[in-house]
């Protein structure tokens, strides 16, 4: 089984594709549910976690952000995995009580984008949320590669800090795969997302931490298939061993949630 750990739900109020639409790009599309199934089947991927892409933008309701992923992964159930989000550093407790509302109505995990929701990943308002996290022990994936709020040593931070949460950094780090290799030498429960990654941070991060913790995702629908079958190219070239590669392309995933 194949599973995407890195899908955004885009919808005419997402910030970006909004833009790009109302410009006449001629990429500008929706991907609802529907499209986002369909994209999966053009990808040849099973599964996905599935991530709002509008619920990251400040001017956007994150709640009701929430409430259309979880709508979508209901009408998929077997395809959509469903994450939340929220703005700790608008109230830190409302934000675990999003969290909260939206694990009990069904999602599986939590997606932050420090980047654009602007605070840094070691922040102190996500507390309130991570020990929420503990409690249920769900996984948390935060965007990084981008500095100064989304690194890998500021995800480390909060994954010493809260030792039961699997935290995932996504894509590789990008730029910062060092770091977020070493992130994931020095501390067990932090996992590699792979769709900013190399094959040489691939065969690198391999080397130093094996394959039980690096988990397959393109950052779909950005890019389309030809984008996922890119990624998984990748990881058919850095990874010979076909266990090794399995267990990459979905059975980590699928211990996770």
């Amino acid at each position: 089984m194949i599973i995407d750990s890195h899908v955004h739900l885009m919808t005419d109020a997402t910030g970006w594709y909004a833009y790009k639409k109302s410009a006449g790009g001629s990429d500008a599309r929706t991907w609802d549910a529907e499209a986002t199934v369909r994209l999966l089947d053009d990808s040849g991927i099973d599964r996905c976690w599935l991530f709002t892409l509008s619920g990251l933008y400040g001017f956007n309701d994150y709640r009701a952000a929430n409430d259309q992923v979880l709508h979508a992964a209901g009408q998929y159930p077997d395809r959509l995995v469903p994450f939340c989000t929220a703005f700790p550093n608008q109230d830190a407790e409302a934000a675990a009580a999003e969290i909260r509302r939206s694990l009990d109505r069904g999602a599986k995990g939590v997606k932050f984008h420090p980047w654009l929701q602007s605070f840094p990943a070691n922040s102190a308002y996500l507390y309130p949320s991570l020990e929420l996290c503990a409690e249920r022990r769900i996984p948390v994936l935060f965007h990084t590669g981008t500095p100064p709020y989304s690194q890998p040593f500021q995800v480390m931070e909060q994954a010493r800090r809260f030792p039961a949460v699997p935290f995932v950094i996504g894509h590789f780090g990008k730029i910062m795969f060092l770091d977020a290799v070493r992130s994931a030498e020095l501390c067990p429960n932090v996992y590699l997302e792979t769709s900013g990654a190399q094959v040489a941070d691939l065969q690198f991060a391999l080397e130093r931490i094996g394959a039980e913790r690096i988990l397959f995702g393109t950052d779909l629908p950005i890019g389309g298939a030809a984008s996922a079958k890119w990624n998984m190219a990748k990881i058919a070239s850095a990874v010979p061993d076909p266990a090794l590669r399995r267990a990459i392309f979905g059975e980590n995933a699928q211990r996770l949630v």
